[in-house]
């Protein structure tokens, strides 16, 4: 028995105590000093312990030595030991912080080890253990860890209670390790009652602050699935990474799938990412920093392991986790024919070789075998073979995947399928055994037991087609009906009287069958049949084919499509006129059941950023929801001399300056007879109270028109009316044919000017308005019965501050009203007296009640309200301006 026993020592301590009263640390400290010195007996039983605390009661043996244990040697034996176990520690020179020298213990959420002698925190300052003018160095070197967000202690070394000197460095390190790995898997699997939260796409359930999202839009998912197709947006790098560097960070236990995703972004990515992101984030003025594991992805990546009893043979001599460096290092090792058989493998799947394919899916395919035995609830490995479709390639630039991210998609599924998870698990996708645990979509009630996905293998070829063809509505012979794949239909008001929403069409009959077809395939081979539906269709990847059935198209379309939704429209024009089908980006301004005119039919009123138009469901073939960043399609272009070609000539005029582009007083009460009259079809004898709302409506905006532009030197006027519900047939016969303006399906422009108007300036007219006044009064009545805007922009002269009846200020004012259509009949203000002193932008006439507000023709025109900006009239901006 040695004196460098643990136990010796501490027998031999406890009765130095007893015999001198200096207390058991003193007489620790003296017992380990003898035996460096050699002082003590060669063997220590009961006999040479006795004869041990005869020597230390000598008052020669009392006097002390300095200590040849240097807290920089000891760190450095520890770190050595660590990095053998996988960890990344010891890369930077220690540093005096915190109780005494300090090194980080690699990437494990900032896991630090500190070595400091005993007293030396008393005072509260810093001091280094190796230093005599500091440190008493004959005291004992003591190791605590610490971590900054007090998640990744390690049990009794958080207390600096560890005396270097009582154990073997190598010791320390292994125990150290393996507490760590307890205290990790504890933690994790005490989540389990507060893993509530359902991921959207898999249904797997974490906490809710496990799920992350990939862009400030999208919805938070599990690590399986933020590379999956149905994952809507796209991953903003910048964004993603400080959520993750938050999580992994701040909890030990988070997920181990997020490590490998960090991992395949930081490896994929491009070079210099984390000085890039780093600097993204600075001009974002967000989180200030990133993980050095954006930079440098082999030796900073940590990827937890499954205890040792559980891993592969691979990994036995690691430690808890380990650096993604010594993993690869590791499998290499194990097989060094892996690598080899890799590239092989990538040739045959038609994949290009690339370095960063093998540490990727090294780091997949341990990562998500470790979460699989934390989470044993969870779906197994295999699950994320089948999430890592298109997502990674949807990487927002300028930190896109570098070169063909498809190639490193389609690279990783290869040899996660066929190489690595067969290698970790010991079988194939094929032969994963039935795991009554595991919960495939789980629901609330997930007590019962599911399917295995071996079992769906094996059948789904068989079922797949039968059980769509079902949801679908399309097994031969059957009575016709609204099939399952359509919901639930509209109620209330809106359910009654609705006109078809069928396909304008053959060819938009064609293309909605076809979307549907693939869409239910793509939820069945998901969840099976219980997931596929239209809305589960909208929920997961964001397509919306209409329903034929109106009562069902009506409730998708309101429950899908609030305000301000931006969408991808497969359009066939009005009346499905076009020969093929367009793809339009615009914005839903709001759901319609009905329309104007007999043929009341559902429609979409949607706005291109210029005009606002309406699309009748039944040309719209299918919808798909837009991605942030996507800009507006313009449908109808815009008659701005700006957006004309060069080589317009040079004779042309604009609709304001040329009476021919005016509307006639003809056309004007066409327009007006002609709703009328189809009202009259529509509601009977009700038509005439829709006549007397839109008259009074047309006299309150008539006087406040008037009252905007007398006296003033000029006023220009813009109206847009929403001519875009027109084409309705009359059933008792053919009515007058409408002018083309009002068949295009877009809103009708309208642009005049008004005169200063004084009954001695000889004009003659009652308004202001020249040759046109005679329709005004016309004008605002149909734009008071179909709806629109009118903007009203006067100009004044006024006197300046000197008081000079000479001198004077022009200052222009702007009021837009909003006209609503055949529910109200009514009008409001939307934008009250903006007022700009042209002369001076700081005049103290400027004000700006609505500052938010973007008059329709300045957004036509290019102009934005910048961040930070408080007035579109005094701080706008156009895109040509940046």
């Amino acid at each position: 028995m040695s004196s460098k026993n643990v136990t010796n020592r501490q027998q031999i301590a406890r009765a130095l105590n007893k015999a001198t009263g200096c207390g058991y640390q003193r007489a620790l400290e003296r017992v380990v000093d003898a035996a460096e010195r050699k002082l003590l007996p060669r063997v220590l039983d009961a006999a040479g312990r006795a004869e041990a605390v005869r020597i230390l009661t000598d008052p020669a043996a009392a006097a002390r030595v300095p200590s040849r244990m240097l807290a920089r040697d000891y760190l450095k034996d520890l770190v050595a030991e660590l990095r053998l176990l996988g960890w990344g520690a010891g890369d930077h020179e220690p540093e005096v912080d915190c109780f005494g020298l300090t090194v980080y213990a690699g990437p494990v959420a900032g896991l630090s080890l500190s070595v400091g002698r005993a007293d030396d925190d008393a005072d509260g300052d810093e001091h280094d253990p190796d230093d005599p003018g500091q440190s008493d160095l004959t005291k004992p070197l003591y190791l605590t860890s610490m971590c900054p967000s007090g998640n990744a202690t390690v049990e009794d070394f958080e207390d600096g209670l560890a005396d270097c000197s009582t154990e073997a460095v190598r010791v320390t390190a292994r125990r150290m390790d393996s507490k760590l790995g307890k205290t990790r898997l504890h933690r994790v699997w005490g989540t389990e009652e507060h893993s509530t939260a359902s991921c959207p796409i898999c249904a797997d359930r974490y906490p809710e602050h496990h799920l992350l999202k990939n862009s400030p839009s999208a919805i938070p998912v599990c690590p399986a699935c933020i590379f999956d197709g149905d994952q809507a947006y796209r991953t903003d790098l910048p964004y993603l990474a400080v959520q993750l560097d938050r999580l992994l960070h701040d909890d030990l236990a988070a997920p181990a799938g997020w490590d490998a995703v960090a991992a395949v972004l930081a490896l994929t990515c491009g070079p210099n990412l984390g000085t890039r992101l780093d600097r993204e984030l600075k001009e974002r003025g967000g989180w200030p920093i990133v993980m050095e594991r954006w930079g440098e992805p082999l030796e900073r990546s940590w990827i937890w392991l499954p205890p040792p009893a559980h891993r592969h043979e691979a990994f036995k001599h690691l430690g808890a986790g380990a650096t993604l460096a010594a993993l690869v290092d590791a499998v290499d090792r194990h097989d060094p024919t892996a690598r080899a058989a890799a590239k092989a493998l990538c040739r045959e799947s038609g994949v290009r070789w690339r370095d960063a394919l093998w540490p990727a899916a090294i780091a997949y395919a341990v990562a998500f075998t470790t979460q699989s035995h934390e989470r044993d609830r969870h779906r197994t490995p295999f699950h994320v073979v089948h999430s890592l479709s298109d997502g990674l390639g949807q990487t927002m630039k300028p930190f896109a995947v570098s070169g063909d991210a498809s190639n490193v998609e389609y690279g990783l599924e290869a040899l996660l399928k066929y190489q690595l998870f067969p290698m970790l698990l010991g079988h194939s996708l094929d032969e994963e055994p039935d795991d009554p645990r595991r919960r495939y979509g789980a629901q609330p009630d997930d007590d019962r037991p599911a399917r295995s996905r071996a079992d769906a293998h094996l059948t789904h070829g068989i079922d797949r087609a039968n059980q769509v063809a079902v949801v679908l509505g399309k097994i031969p012979f059957t009575l016709a009906g609204v099939p399952v794949w359509d919901g639930a239909g509209v109620a209330g008001v809106d359910a009654q009287g609705l006109g078809s929403t069928a396909p304008a069409n053959d060819l938009c009959r064609a293309i909605r069958e076809e979307a549907r077809q693939q869409a239910a395939e793509a939820l069945y081979d998901l969840d099976g049949r219980d997931a596929v539906d239209a809305d589960q269709a909208w929920a997961r990847s964001g397509w919306w084919i209409p329903s034929d059935h109106a009562p069902h198209a009506v409730r998708q379309a309101q429950q899908f499509l609030p305000v301000k939704t931006r969408v991808h429209a497969l359009w066939l024009g009005p009346a499905a006129q076009l020969p093929e089908p367009v793809e339009i980006c615009v914005d839903i301004t709001s759901v319609n059941a009905h329309s104007t005119g007999p043929r009341d039919v559902p429609w979409l009123q949607v706005s291109d950023g210029r005009s606002v138009f309406g699309l009748t469901l039944s040309d719209v073939a299918l919808i798909r929801r837009a991605e942030p960043g996507d800009e507006l399609t313009e449908v109808w272009p815009s008659d701005h001399p700006s957006n004309r070609g060069d080589d317009a000539p040079a004779t042309e005029t604009s609709p304001a300056t040329s009476d021919e582009s005016l509307p006639t007083l003809d056309e004007l009460s066409l327009l007006t007879n002609q709703f009328l009259h189809l009202a009259g079809h529509r509601l009977g004898e009700g038509w005439k109270s829709v006549d007397e709302r839109a008259y009074a409506a047309h006299q309150r905006l008539e006087k406040a028109l008037e009252a905007e532009y007398t006296g003033f030197a000029a006023t220009r006027v813009k109206v847009w009316i929403n001519l875009f519900d027109t084409t309705h047939p009359c059933p008792s016969g053919q009515t007058q044919a409408l002018p083309a303006y009002a068949l295009t399906g877009k809103p009708y422009e309208v642009e005049l000017d008004v005169h200063a108007h004084d009954p001695s300036c000889g004009c003659g007219q009652e308004y202001g308005f020249g040759d046109f006044s005679d329709r005004v009064s016309q004008l605002l009545i149909v734009l008071c019965l179909y709806g629109g805007l009118m903007e009203a922009h006067p100009m004044i002269e006024t006197a300046t501050a000197t008081g000079d009846p000479n001198e004077h200020e022009a200052v222009l004012r702007d009021i837009t009203w909003e006209v609503d259509g055949p529910d109200s009949y009514d009008f409001r203000e939307i934008q009250r007296r903006v007022i700009r002193d042209i002369t001076d932008p700081e005049s103290d006439l400027n004000t700006d009640t609505n500052p938010t507000y973007i008059l329709p023709y300045m957004a036509a025109d290019g102009w934005y309200l910048p961040e930070g900006g408080t007035s579109m009239m005094f701080h706008g901006r156009q895109h040509e301006d940046d």
